[in-house]
């Protein structure tokens, strides 16, 4: 308790914090902007998502107000913040943005997976052809790699299920044998998944090849309280966000502990209850900053 309240005066005071060390170089992350409302000036109602395209393009699941949101962020200025609210999507919780710009995003009400046009228009529903038994799924998280294939969270079945760009089944990955509740996933570059257990605190990997996940990581307890989010960046850093310590956790490609940053607050650079966090391939991280009612986008410097 001593050790979190001391970090989070000293946060309080810097919104510029070591990230990483190389070497001699450190890696700060610096608050760039905050967005609060969309193009019209209507506030943002607890956003709990954000997908970027790694180019100037990102998405917001606004989740309270039951809409997307479309912004441009470029040379350090944000533009846009326009509407998308198609009447198949209520409850956005995740949003992620394929190579062809299409949309998807999770409807925590429907528990179902919405595509949507990279200009918004509702496409389809996502529904797995081809699953083996058993068929029934539940998705807790979802994400898309590279070449567009589709990874589900499935509590339900214990296991991370992988379909194609059109949502026919590829195959799956058990959950492993002992486990607390898995929360999030996401995917490297060369294909292999991550998973974080909030509860265990803990995260697991599998190799693309792999039928079953085999933990990363210690228990990452004496660092973290509840780990709900993780990302994987292009060097393969893992970073977890923390919803009750209010900080953004690094890991190495192996899993040993890299460093933590932020805390808790209401200032810019200082998250309240944060929720989903993702990278970008300029070193741009864009934090739903939840209980704050906005998006905050960083950038990673030396």
């Amino acid at each position: 308790m001593k050790k979190t309240f001391i970090r989070f005066f000293v946060t309080a005071f810097s919104l510029s914090l070591p990230l990483i060390s190389y070497g001699a170089e450190a890696v700060k992350l610096r608050h760039a902007v905050s967005i609060y409302t969309d193009e019209k000036g209507i506030s943002l109602r607890q956003p709990e998502s954000i997908a970027s395209d790694n180019e100037s393009l990102f998405i917001v699941a606004d989740t309270q107000n039951g809409r997307l949101l479309r912004y441009t962020y470029r040379d350090k200025t944000v533009k846009g913040g326009t509407e998308i609210k198609p009447p198949q999507l209520s409850y956005p919780r995740k949003v992620k943005i394929n190579s062809k710009g299409e949309i998807f995003a999770l409807d925590g009400r429907q528990n179902r997976i919405v595509r949507l046009t990279p200009e918004g228009g509702f496409k389809d529903y996502l529904n797995p052809v081809g699953m083996p038994s058993p068929e029934a799924f539940t998705t807790m998280s979802f994400t898309i790699d590279s070449n567009d294939h589709i990874y589900i969270l499935d509590t339900l079945s214990k296991r991370v299920i992988r379909l194609n760009t059109e949502g026919s089944y590829q195959g799956h990955i058990a959950f492993p044998p002992e486990f607390g509740f898995f929360t999030d996933l996401s995917v490297d570059a060369k294909g292999s998944v991550f998973i974080i257990d909030c509860v265990q605190a803990k995260v697991f990997s599998a190799a693309r090849e792999a039928v079953t996940f085999t933990p990363l990581s210690e228990s990452l307890k004496e660092y973290v309280r509840f780990p709900i989010s993780i990302a994987v960046d292009k060097q393969g850093i893992i970073y977890l966000v923390d919803h009750n310590d209010m900080s953004v956790l690094m890991l190495s490609q192996s899993g040993s502990f890299l460093g933590q940053q932020l805390n808790m607050g209401w200032n810019e650079g200082l998250l309240y209850y944060p929720t989903q966090l993702c990278v970008n391939e300029n070193g741009e991280i864009f934090i739903a900053d939840k209980g704050n009612n906005r998006i905050q986008i960083f950038t990673i410097i030396k």
